[in-house]
């Protein structure tokens, strides 16, 4: 019978080091994250109510609303500092947000979307925009 994982060793495997790009995007720098538990956070009430939605839509709850370019830019860059305020653990995001770039932040949602990212190519019917289609629409080769 194996030992029983120790809290130490749960740490270490909840809080992976990574890489990110340095500041100047020639080289990285190491950080400590962790993967964001978003139902947690909407119910301590730590999710700001206008990023509810996207959070939401994140989790696969609901849709995400059709808003203008700037507005969806606002939100992108508030969703971006929400994930990297849940995951960064060493430093802390209020440690590291004065000097962060971009790339970074980007690097650390990157990271905290991971799988979610992956089959993102998946979910539209790019053909024609019908959801469920069943497999329509995919050769034969594929199946």
């Amino acid at each position: 019978m194996s030992e029983v994982i120790t809290l130490e060793q749960i740490k270490e495997m909840a809080t992976p080091i990574i890489e990110i790009p340095n500041f100047d995007n020639t080289g990285t720098i190491k950080v400590r994250v962790k993967k964001p538990n978003l139902v947690n956070m909407a119910a301590n009430g730590k999710i700001p109510n206008y990023l509810m939605s996207i959070a939401a839509a994140e989790m696969g709850v609901g849709k995400r609303e059709e808003k203008p370019v700037d507005e969806l830019i606002n939100d992108i860059a508030k969703t971006m500092e929400l994930y990297c305020r849940a995951c960064l653990v060493e430093p802390t995001y209020d440690e590291f947000k004065e000097y962060m770039t971009d790339e970074q932040m980007e690097a650390i949602f990157d990271w905290a979307m991971g799988d979610i990212k992956k089959v993102e190519p998946f979910r539209d019917d790019k053909r024609n925009g019908k959801p469920n289609n069943d497999g329509e629409g995919v050769s034969e080769k594929t199946k």
